[in-house]
């Protein structure tokens, strides 16, 4: 069953010039209002006093006469949606509309996936462990398949040359990615060491190498014989950005970096505890900030063309964390789209990682 849209925002932008420095006019030759929506879906159309509508990066530029008071937005990815405007818009006002996924009132079956590790006993994936001591618990949270565009969106406000061009870009399978990043406790329990500098079972692991992640990745699925691995690029920021219930936030959740994660303006300096600030659209942690997380990719440039399943394939010297981390004293690192690299040996008091659960 589709899914609804639900308006975020709308209002007019005193500062946007657009409707005037990209003038349309109606059938009478008097210009129009523009209406910018932000939706990030290829194949939108719409209903009303439309006179032009064009598709931009991640948004839809749409010219109406003076007076209009409504829109349909009708996609084959959503319900359609009719928004009746506040007030009827006027000539030469740019207005930002922003709209998205409705949540959800409840979780879906198997949208959570807890995985139980009890003492040195084989995992139980998405059921009780059995009484072995005590047990070490997280959750998987469900990223459903769907389409994205990756990059300097936008709402990203960015000029980093690496993170063009935007494209689109299409998850081609559901996978399950860790609510937080990997624990102390978890780190403990697999490899019976705790590298990070400051050690707490609740804070993340830190101080660990691309190669060291791999290693426990290794011994994790050796535990649970199912398959962990680290993220791809392209995953992380699907899911980052909200997946298939984006709200088109700069940050993973919000527009405001501290609502969702931590950096050098409110961290402490010092890495904090999983799960204590908001999640984001899918009820994922610290995907913006707290430390920065690994990735499978090399760090190559992105592609000039729309991709399935993109992954940095060409080997390189190094591969790519996401995310920012505690220590950022530059809030854009913690942007969804930011990009880092990192070589595969290096060891960093603010890296760690996350971990995703292939079903296939």
């Amino acid at each position: 069953m589709a899914q609804e849209l639900m308006v975020r925002e709308f209002r007019p932008d005193a500062s946007d010039l657009s409707a005037v420095v990209h003038q349309v006019a109606d059938a009478n030759g008097n210009p129009c209002a523009l209406v910018r929506l932000g939706l990030a879906v290829p194949d939108a159309s719409f209903e009303g006093d439309i006179i032009k509508a064009d598709p931009k990066d991640g948004e839809y530029w749409i010219y109406m006469p003076e007076g209009s008071n409504w829109l349909n937005v009708k996609t084959s990815q959503y319900v359609p949606l009719r928004y009746d405007f506040p007030e009827a818009v006027k000539a030469n006002t740019t207005y930002v509309l922003n709209v998205m996924p409705k949540p959800q009132e409840k979780k879906g079956l198997g949208d959570v996936v807890p995985v139980t590790l009890p003492a040195r006993a084989a995992a139980s994936i998405g059921g009780m462990a059995a009484d072995q001591g005590q047990p070490v618990t997280f959750n998987m949270i469900k990223v459903k398949s769907g389409m994205y565009k990756m990059g300097a969106t936008p709402e990203q406000e960015s000029h980093e040359g690496d993170e063009q061009p935007v494209h689109w870009v299409t998850i081609s399978k559901d996978f399950y990615i860790g609510e937080t990043e990997v624990t102390q406790e978890l780190w403990e329990y697999v490899m019976n060491s705790n590298p990070s500098v400051i050690k707490d079972p609740q804070l993340p692991v830190t101080n660990v190498s691309w190669n060291d992640a791999k290693e426990f990745i290794r011994a994790l699925n050796q535990i649970t014989r199912v398959r962990f691995r680290l993220p791809t690029e392209a995953e992380w920021e699907y899911a980052a950005r909200g997946g298939h219930q984006a709200g088109h936030f700069k940050y993973s959740g919000s527009n405001t970096a501290e609502e969702v994660g931590y950096w050098y303006i409110n961290s402490s300096s010092r890495p904090n505890p999983v799960k204590s600030l908001k999640p984001n659209e899918l009820g994922i942690y610290d995907m913006s900030g707290n430390v920065w997380e690994l990735c499978e990719d090399y760090k190559n440039d992105y592609p000039k063309k729309d991709v399935v399943d993109q992954f940095g394939s060409t080997p390189g010297k190094n591969r790519v964390r996401r995310g920012g981390g505690w220590d950022s004293e530059n809030v854009d690192q913690l942007r969804n789209a930011y990009r880092r690299r990192v070589e595969e040996n290096m060891r960093e008091r603010s890296t760690g990682f996350r971990l995703v659960l292939t079903t296939d």
